[in-house]
């Protein structure tokens, strides 16, 4: 034969080996295409099931085999390798067990509350917290080794406004303005805002909470809105004013009400005063604009997108105020003393329990923390420009982008 047909002829068996090696190259698929597999397999057949999605036929033999555990593992899983048994056996079975029977109650439970039960069992156990920490890592491979996945719960951030800069410096130029014209004292000078607070229970239970507090560092009480429509008669904690709304929300009647019987009932309520609050509508009626200049204040709006950054509530309390709530909701869930439902299930925390969780939160917050909120929003620095460096500090760990509209909660549920 000609040396250019041997040399075509060598280059095409050389192309065909190539594509057959390629096609018999290992692949990796997830727990959610697998049982897609699984389903057209039962639908017609091993064989066309195999043709349709590419794969081999032992495959998807081998799949149908393993389809309860596919199940029930976490869709992105590719494998079932690892250890199937962990040191604390004994624990990872508690644990386990006590999942499956909240579950069973219609009751998310998330990771934290998943850690909090491995330490009493460990205690239980004794068990030294030496040996046994449940960390994060510890609670991820036993709900690996136990088929147990998380969804997580959506969050709204928001995003500044292209025109950031602007809004920023006629904020500050207005607040001064202000600072200059009316000399306020610092125990004058507040912010005000409403966070919705949610319970993960059989229904849906959500509150509004409106705090606010002052330059000083003074925290003045909190203001619940119950999405119910009555306000109960049992008797509350001292400290803290409860108020009832169909839907649990803010709505201008209950802003003017917070006025009187809060911002009106401050230490020097009578002296000019300032008070800050966001872009909300309840708060731009002309209602509570009326009622704030007849209680000698001024009322500043944070403009649209920049709470984030101007909202003291938002960028040193919501988050430290909701973690500690969340915390002492998880311990109660965890403590096991609940009354039922007559379907046997976990009946809501009282309102009075609820009101000594927010009352116990909000002292967790520092004046401290507070007092720097302030500066760091550029409300209450000094006018001669001394503390204009804390503008550009981080504001740690504790900001929160939070509105009445949004909820900004990212948490996982185990399921």
């Amino acid at each position: 034969k000609r040396p250019e047909k041997m040399a075509g002829r060598n280059l095409e068996l050389s192309g065909s080996k190539t594509r057959q090696v390629n096609q018999q190259l290992r692949q990796s698929y997830d727990a959610n295409f697998k049982m897609m597999v699984v389903n057209a397999a039962e639908a017609t057949n091993n064989c066309q099931a195999a043709r349709k999605y590419g794969v081999t036929e032992c495959n998807v033999r081998r799949w149908r085999i393993q389809k309860d555990r596919l199940k029930n593992a976490n869709s992105k899983r590719k494998a079932f390798r690892g250890p199937q048994r962990g040191r604390f056996q004994e624990i990872d079975r508690r644990v386990c067990e006590f999942v499956t029977e909240k579950r069973n109650e219609g009751l998310p439970i998330t990771r934290a509350i998943i850690q909090l039960k491995a330490l009493n069992i460990a205690k239980e156990l004794n068990i030294p917290t030496t040996e046994f920490k449940a960390s994060t890592g510890w609670c991820i491979r036993m709900m690996r080794r136990s088929g147990l996945a998380l969804r997580r719960r959506t969050s709204l951030a928001q995003h500044l406004p292209s025109d950031f800069a602007e809004k920023l410096q006629s904020f500050q130029r207005y607040v001064i303005g202000l600072r200059k014209k009316h000399s306020y004292t610092l125990d004058q000078i507040g912010n005000a805002d409403q966070t919705p607070v949610f319970f993960d229970m059989p229904t849906s239970n959500r509150i509004t909470v409106m705090l606010a507090c002052l330059a000083d560092g003074t925290k003045l009480a909190p203001y619940v809105i119950l999405k119910r429509k009555t306000v109960p008669k049992e008797p509350m904690p001292a400290g803290i004013i409860v108020r009832a709304q169909e839907k649990g929300w803010m709505e201008s009647e209950l802003v003017v009400d917070w006025l009187k019987v809060v911002w009106g009932t401050r230490r020097g309520a009578k002296k000019r005063n300032m008070l800050i609050m966001d872009a909300f509508r309840g708060h731009l009626t002309d209602a509570v604009k009326t009622q704030v200049r007849k209680m000698n204040g001024d009322l500043v709006i944070i403009p649209g997108g920049m709470t984030s950054q101007l909202q003291v509530l938002d960028v040193v309390v919501n988050k430290p105020f909701k973690d500690n709530l969340r915390r002492r909701y998880t311990e109660w869930l965890l403590s096991g003393d609940h009354a039922l439902t007559p379907s046997r299930k976990i009946q809501k925390p009282t309102v009075h329990r609820l009101c000594e969780w927010i009352l116990q939160a909000w002292d967790a917050v520092t004046a401290e923390s507070i007092i720097n909120g302030f500066k760091k929003c550029c409300i209450s620095n000094a006018l001669d420009g001394s503390e204009d460096d804390i503008l550009w500090e981080e504001a740690g760990p504790q900001r929160e982008s939070d509105s009445d509209s949004e909820q900004s909660e990212a948490e996982d549920i185990c399921e």
